[in-house]
């Protein structure tokens, strides 16, 4: 039985991380299906990369893959819902683009 979530083509919403000021959004977009991570990085992208292991693959509208282990992803829906309410706690939206969160990472 697949999870309706998982289905291919369906409408997600990604946020990279948020703190007590503000909220780095990613973006909307849609789930792509499970591939090997080639483009993310972190501990864990480079863990399922070694591994051979795959993750759910995000496409956002603007064009660029994100992979579910970069960021906390859910439905549209549900991140639309999240975001309104990290506006009511104040929280600053900031859209961020995952090359340059790439780009920061691999620098250090």
């Amino acid at each position: 039985m697949k999870i309706l979530f998982r289905q291919i083509g369906r409408r997600i919403g990604a946020i990279l991380g948020s703190d007590d000021k503000k909220v780095k959004f990613l973006g909307f977009g849609k789930y792509e299906g499970d591939f090997i991570p080639l483009e993310a990085v972190g501990f864990l992208a480079e863990n399922l990369r070694k591994n051979q292991m795959t993750n759910p693959k995000l496409l956002l509208d603007n064009g660029k893959i994100v992979y579910g282990c970069e960021c906390w992803w859910g439905s549209e829906e549900e991140v639309k819902i999240q975001l309104e309410n990290y506006k009511k706690d104040n929280l600053e939206i900031i859209d961020v683009d995952i090359d340059e969160i790439r780009k920061q990472y691999r620098s250090k």
